[in-house]
């Protein structure tokens, strides 16, 4: 053994034995599953803020973010500005969630939903995209742990033993702490996450010369007439969006195909990504903030202003440096490479492996510099944790408390709790070993049923004019549409699906949602029933009294959705295609007005003016300010009224 896999093993125990020690010190402090799973609705601002901004990116940006774009170019990395659209979800629906569940006493989304709607189904239904949400992307998430330490100790532990170790890790401490485990933990998780982001990202800034040298060399990228990755485009369309809506034409079916980021691919795959905010995972985790003030901090500074300067001037080198570093091997036989440290074979399809190979050659230079950037890399991967509370809890409540052990006390819930989130991780673990390293498609399966909760959602903080039988049916419509235009409905019906995944450059999330939304609202239309409607008004009614109703927020209405369909219209909407020359011509680095590629540019412009966007909304509009009045409990566990 090297030094550096001395190094790799003793970090990897202190931390490790950290987070176990934290789990095991707080079990004894477990009174309730409200202290279990959601911290008994107390949780610190601090924790919030690491918790939620944690758990919603973590791997994501770490390992797969750079690596599409490593794979992809500038077009997808436009996608960079989920960072705004992720807030946005949350500004809709995050404070009218809290103040229901603050009300009512709900733990999970399922239980609020049923008990809105009075259905069961719904409640089930509800679970079914909790478990089609959490599994693939906590999947997803072994599946990056395994292949990093794989990577990091020269092939010594294999893949599958890597993320066996790392998902028993997590379990324990999960087990034994609850959430109180995630509050310590995911708070230095966060910290780990965005040091290690910006140091990588410097050392990929040093290895391709700086930034001028990165940019003067971008430009020769797009002249190259070859392929791009598996599609019929040519390198034009790594520094330049290629167009609004396109047919999808595979070069060969055996190769990876992440997408042709057009206008359309760009906007419906943030909405995707969305779903990580809409997931009753998140819910519950909204449940468990203390104030609803916490939540504009959030969405301000912390996703939208942090995660996206990390993003757009850390990430975006990352992915695009790479490709000069003999990454792609295209562009090293062109002769445009700036050096070969990287393996050659990597583009397109195993492109996943870049961040642990960058961190790897860390290690040639510096034993301790590569510990700390390999310990930033598991926190990002540990830092979905919350998924598999979450998830346990919902089973646990939603589905045995609620139809097989109706009188479950405390202790048995918390038991049964522990049993779930055994299962969730056993579940995830054979899913990720069965994709058989198909990590994106993971994701994106993950994603696009998390969307579907959108519908649910907008019923029960905007709209009761949606009936539980139009739901229902609007959510087994999406998820079957889901299903038909993802990886899995090739694999499933092979040739009888003659379209490939995300036709006409749409991604999935939004083929469902439109189908489930046009379900929904059809048999709603026929299926209304007054008595019903009358119960959901009394919820609707409790929002209405506790709106905020300031002068201020009513006259700036208008004007807030104007800025917001003009800012998703230009910033992801075809509007976009205009920042391809608006700030010079992709293959003329002369033209450059701030010596960067013009759709960088332009990326930047919309982040600053999306962060602006969150603030007027969440603040300004007061759509993430504390309710005007003080509301009083009903109960503090609905879930204890049927047992």
């Amino acid at each position: 053994m090297t030094g550096k896999l001395y190094i790799l093993g003793i970090f990897l125990t202190l931390y490790w034995g950290f987070c176990l020690l934290i789990g095991f010190k707080n079990q004894k402090k477990i009174i309730s599953p409200v202290d279990f799973f959601i911290f008994g609705r107390q949780l610190p601002s601090w924790a919030f803020f690491a918790i939620a901004t944690s758990t919603v990116f973590s791997g994501w940006i770490f390992f797969l973010h750079p690596s599409l774009i490593f794979t992809n170019g500038f077009p997808y990395s436009v996608t960079s500005l989920f960072i705004i659209a992720i807030p946005l979800v949350g500004i809709l629906f995050s404070k009218r969630q809290w103040m229901l569940s603050k009300r009512f006493g709900f733990v999970t989304p399922s239980e609020m939903i049923s008990i809105y709607f009075k259905s069961d189904i719904l409640r089930v239904l509800i679970v079914i995209i909790t478990l089609g949400f959490a599994i693939p992307f906590i999947g997803m998430q072994l599946s990056l742990g395994g292949l990093l330490i794989n990577i990091l100790s020269d092939n010594l532990i294999g893949t599958g033993s890597a993320a066996i170790l790392l998902g028993g890790i997590i379990t324990v401490y999960l087990s034994t702490g609850g959430i109180k485990s995630i509050i310590y933990i995911d708070s230095i998780q966060f910290l780990l996450i965005v040091f290690g982001i910006i140091c990588v990202g410097f050392v990929v800034y040093e290895l391709v010369g700086g930034w001028s040298l990165l940019n003067e060399s971008l430009s020769r990228i797009a002249n190259l007439k070859v392929n791009l990755f598996n599609s019929k485009e040519t390198y034009n369309s790594y520094l330049a969006i290629p167009g609004t809506i396109k047919i999808v034409e595979i070069l060969n079916e055996s190769l990876s195909y992440n997408g042709i980021w057009t206008s359309s691919m760009i906007f419906t795959f943030v909405f995707a990504l969305t779903g990580m905010q809409m997931s009753p995972n998140m819910s519950m985790l909204t449940f468990a903030s203390k104030e609803v003030q916490y939540f504009g901090t959030q969405q301000i500074w912390f996703s939208a202003f942090l995660i996206g300067f990390l993003l757009i001037f850390f990430t975006t080198a990352i992915g695009i440096g790479a490709t000069l570093l003999g990454g792609n091997n295209f562009i090293n036989e062109s002769g445009n490479n700036i050096s070969n440290i990287l393996p050659p074979t990597m583009y397109p399809n195993e492109a996943i492996s870049l961040v642990p190979n960058l961190i790897n050659l860390v290690g040639e230079y510096s034993y301790v510099f590569f510990g700390i950037l390999a310990l930033c890399a598991i926190a990002s991967v540990q830092a979905t944790s919350s998924l598999y509370l979450t998830t346990s809890a919902i089973v646990t409540r939603d589905i045995l408390k609620k139809f097989f052990v109706k009188n479950l006390n405390n202790q048995q819930q918390i038991f049964s709790s522990r049993i779930a989130l055994m299962l969730v991780f056993i579940s995830s673990l054979s899913l990720s070993i069965i994709s058989g390293g198909k990590i994106i498609d993971l994701g994106s399966f993950a994603l696009s049923i998390a969307c579907q909760m959108l519908v649910p959602l907008i019923a029960i903080c905007y709209f009761s004019w949606f009936t539980k039988q139009g739901v229902s049916c609007g959510i087994i419509v999406g998820i079957i549409t889901v299903i038909f235009t993802e990886s899995i409905g090739k694999n499933l019906f092979g040739d009888l699906i003659v379209w490939n995944k995300w036709p006409l450059t749409i991604h999935s999330s939004a083929w469902g949602i439109f189908f489930n939304l046009v379900s929904a609202s059809i048999i709603s239309f026929i299926t209304q029933e007054t008595k019903e409607t009358n119960h959901k008004r009394k919820f609707h009614d409790f929002i209405e009294e506790n709106k905020n109703y300031s002068l201020t927020r009513r006259s700036l209405k208008p004007s807030a959705l104007i800025i917001l369909i003009a800012w998703l219209f230009f910033a992801l909407g075809p509007g976009v295609i205009m920042g391809n020359e608006l700030f010079g011509k992709p293959v003329n680095v002369e033209s450059w007005s701030f010596g960067m590629p013009s759709i960088w540019v332009w990326q930047i412009v919309f982040w600053i003016l999306g962060v602006l966007l969150i603030w007027f909304l969440a603040i300004k509009m007061e759509m993430s300010t504390s309710p005007p009045k003080t509301i009083i409990s009903q109960t503090d566990d609905i879930g204890s009224s049927y047992r």
